[in-house]
């Protein structure tokens, strides 16, 4: 027996062990789920049915897509949005979390402007509303399908609730698509949801430069005279996908 070690404490040490190695072998090995190529091709899986300029420049997405939208002050987000969700509800239900501007005028103004009010059955306006309770709402039975978060400066989303928010509702079963406005393209949390996001679409005077991977990626022009008027000789360019500020080619 080592010296300052009595035989009490030598059995009580003894059901520890005992027990911590019943725990361990008592474990359940995890599943690993392995597919072969013909599995993963000829999966069935459901896309957006985009057509013309939308298919252009955003390709097919799968349902279950996550959006990242960016851009300065009045360059044209809103109305790529309000746009982009009155096509979206030829699809499907939409919720659209205003909590930037809220139940204003210029909100008002634009749904008329886009034609959302020919939407009733499927679009839905939230001036205001928690995070968790949203993520309540999308888990719902015949919840929307879609949902537009503007802005999540204005939510005040950190990384761990952008996570949680979107493994709970944007995934096979759950079967949504989110759509983030953020605001200042370089701080650490839009560079974090930017690379998780399956389509990435910066704004600068009335275009839209888009990265998706589901194909499309042709530059969308959101207000051809505003447009034409901010980019002047560099239109052509901007609009042929030849040139975009900070972008190398």
């Amino acid at each position: 027996m080592e010296e300052g070690l009595s035989g009490t404490d030598i059995r009580l040490d003894v059901p520890l062990v005992r027990e911590k190695n019943k725990k361990v072998l008592g474990e359940k090995k995890k599943r690993i789920v392995a597919l072969k190529p013909s599995q993963v091709i000829n999966k069935k899986r459901i896309v957006y049915e985009f057509e013309g300029k939308w298919l252009a420049s955003f390709g097919r997405p799968e349902w279950v897509a996550k959006w990242f939208i960016t851009g300065p002050p009045y360059s044209g987000k809103s109305s790529l949005l309000f746009e982009l969700s009155a096509m979206l509800c030829e699809l499907g239900k939409l919720d659209y979390v205003s909590y930037e501007e809220g139940n204003t005028q210029t909100v008002a103004d634009k749904i008329k402007k886009h034609g959302l009010d020919g939407h009733e059955a499927n679009f839905r306006l939230l001036p205001k509303v928690e995070l968790e309770d949203f993520k309540n709402r999308l888990l719902g039975k015949r919840s929307a399908v879609f949902a537009v978060i503007d802005s999540v400066q204005h939510a005040q989303i950190n990384k761990k609730q952008y996570s949680m928010f979107t493994n709970a509702v944007c995934n096979p079963r759950r079967g949504k698509s989110l759509l983030f406005v953020c605001h200042g393209s370089k701080t650490d949390l839009n560079l974090f949801i930017k690379h998780d996001c399956d389509i990435k679409i910066e704004v600068i005077g009335f275009v839209a430069h888009v990265e998706s991977r589901f194909g499309g990626n042709k530059p969308f022009v959101i207000w051809e005279e505003k447009a034409k008027e901010y980019w002047g000789k560099k239109y052509k360019q901007v609009i042929e996908g030849k040139y975009w500020p900070g972008q190398k080619k």
